[in-house]
């Protein structure tokens, strides 16, 4: 084992790593890394003596001559010092993140599983036993591994149950969870009511989801004008710069290949940067919708060969083309009557929107979808908890609500009527459904629902409760679409001021040049502009759809109309302007 030879070899060094980095033992216990600290610190010491081995030849045969190119000594002695130090560095600090990333996720999951704790609780299970039939569901994967975590600590240490969770509660250092297992063990050794404190507890951490949701409107507007003035403004700024420097060609401030750079590898690279930085300040949940990517697997190859068609000849001379194919920018400019040297811009709309119109139906669909199960699950809790009242067992309540209309949600509920008449388990029944809704806020809820039945036998109070909380989430999901909602105006009129500035900057730079008697190549001076301004549209699109939806794939729906807007402005500024 590889744990095994690093402690025999580099036991040494281990140890001398843990007497400095004393911290990395509760960040390891925090991050269910189960390892010992030595062993882990000798691990990372071995492979820091790997890169340093490395750099170490590559400086040798640096100072000896072997390489058939020049290296300064500055370049050459950051190519060995950086692997090494890198390796280090990254080894000390990935518990950490690992615990970092492992605090976020259980931050979104605590207060469904607050929830899910006084839902059992009502129905008569102690929360220690709740915690531990959350080992058997995939709905709340960091903490079902925090559960583990708990489990392992009462078998190592013959700690009592409210012990080990509140050793837990302290060792990772997120506040909600600590203050629901601490507050839950100091409740079970005073003797008050567990009932109400987890009752309270849960209504306080929604409200403080809810205020979440809202800190997370702000940063996700910050982020969106952020990005708006680099991708806008930015972008802007670059292309006055170029156009400029074209009058000085003994003074190029910008060289068209620096020019080529930024606009097909930098701008895509700091809208990728967006997009992570985006997902990582969003709430996420651990189940999301994946189906609607599949389109991709039709609609990418069909567009990169048109693509391929229709740009790729513009910039690569003898590139092989089709001429059915390669002719149709060229009869689309003759339709919108456009300047030569738009083709390939307009070639490049052909291939984006053949990309990005099935991803924007499929999207449509099935968000609308998960939307409309979510709204129908809900009601139809609160009508289960009113049928309840009545007398009726749970089952026979789901029964007698098949017939309403739940909107999206009718067919499965009439599915789950026809299965519960055929005796088919209720646990079986929710993993049909779980196979064919992938959104999660409705599966935690029907979670709930099946366990609160199989538990609790479904009382009115434990259902009433489930109702309740199940009202509170959807609210939260209706002011999180109403916060994001109105940041993706800024984008369209970005993308429509920097297309009509850049053609009309364009065509001033092309009439004063034929005035002053100057030859200019306009159509490739054309190519070059106007090209990279769809590409940018693309992306600014796919970036708006993430920050304000939270998915990619709502994304191209932005990035298609965002290339309309930008093909729009291209006329206009012909045209109109």
């Amino acid at each position: 084992m590889l744990e095994d030879i690093c402690y025999a070899y580099f036991g040494s060094l281990g140890r001398g790593l843990l007497k400095i980095f004393r911290g990395i033992e509760n960040d390891m216990e925090a991050a269910n890394i189960r390892l010992h600290p030595e062993v882990y610190l000798s691990i990372i010491g071995f492979l820091t003596y790997l890169t340093s081995t490395f750099s170490l030849v590559f400086f040798l045969l640096w100072f000896f001559g072997f390489f058939p190119f020049v290296l300064s000594f500055p370049v050459v002695l950051t190519i060995c010092i950086f692997p090494p130090v890198m390796t280090l560095l990254m080894g000390i600090s990935m518990p950490k993140l690992i615990a970092s990333n492992k605090i976020s996720g259980i931050k979104n999951e605590i207060p469904y599983a607050s929830m899910y704790l006084s839902v059992m609780t009502s129905g008569g299970l102690s929360p220690y036993a709740s915690l531990l039939r959350l080992r058997d569901t995939e709905l709340l994967p960091k903490l079902k591994e925090e559960i583990g975590r708990i489990e392992r600590i009462i078998l190592s240490t013959g700690m009592d149950p409210v012990s080990a969770m509140a050793k837990a509660a302290k060792d990772l250092g997120l506040k909600e969870y600590a203050e629901l297992l601490l507050g839950y063990a100091s409740t079970m050794r005073t003797g008050g009511d567990v009932l109400h404190y987890l009752y309270s507890q849960t209504e306080s951490m929604f409200k403080r989801m809810a205020l979440r949701i809202k800190a997370m409107g702000d940063r996700m507007s910050l982020l969106m004008e952020g990005y708006t003035i680099i991708a806008i403004l930015g972008a802007l700024g670059i292309y006055m710069v170029f156009i400029v420097s074209l009058s000085f060609p003994q003074f190029q401030a910008l060289p068209p290949e620096t020019f080529f750079f930024f606009s097909f590898v930098l701008l895509p690279g700091v809208s990728i940067a967006f997009l992570y930085f985006a997902d990582a300040m969003q709430i996420n949940y651990p189940i999301s919708q994946w189906k609607a990517y599949l389109v991709l697997l039709g609609s990418m190859p069909l567009g990169i060969f048109i693509l391929s068609q229709t740009v790729f000849p513009y910039f690569v001379k003898g590139f092989p083309v089709i001429p059915i194919f390669s002719q149709m920018p060229v009869i689309l400019r003759d339709i919108l009557a456009l300047n030569e040297g738009c083709e390939p811009a307009l070639g490049l709309t052909i291939g984006l929107i053949v990309i990005s119109l099935p991803m924007a139906i499929s999207d449509r669909h099935f968000s609308e979808a998960e939307k409309g199960i979510l709204e129908g699950v809900t009601s139809f809790l609160r009508d289960l908890v009113e049928n309840r009242k009545t007398g009726l067992s749970p089952e026979r309540s789901i029964q007698s609500l098949a017939d309403r209309d739940y909107g999206k949600f009718s067919k499965y509920l009439k599915l789950m009527s026809a299965e519960l008449s055929w005796g088919i388990p209720l646990r079986k029944i929710f993993d049909d459904f779980k196979s064919r809704v992938k959104n999660w806020v409705c599966l935690i809820n029907l979670y709930l629902l099946i366990d609160t039945i199989e538990v609790g036998g479904g009382t009115e109070e434990s259902l009433e409760t489930l109702a309740e909380f199940a009202e509170q989430t959807r609210e939260l999901e209706s002011e999180r679409r109403a916060h994001l909602a109105p940041l993706f105006i800024v984008p369209y009129m970005g993308a429509a001021i920097l297309t009509i500035t850049t053609m009309m900057l364009l065509q001033l730079f092309t009439n004063m040049s034929l005035i002053g008697g100057t030859q200019i190549a306009a159509k490739e001076l054309t190519e070059m502009l106007i090209t990279p301004l769809i590409l940018h549209s693309f992306t600014l699109g796919i970036v708006t759809g993430k920050i304000v939806s939270g998915r990619i794939s709502a994304g191209f729906k932005h990035a298609l109309l965002l290339i309309i807007v930008s093909v729009f402005g291209i006329y206009a500024a012909t045209h109109i302007l």
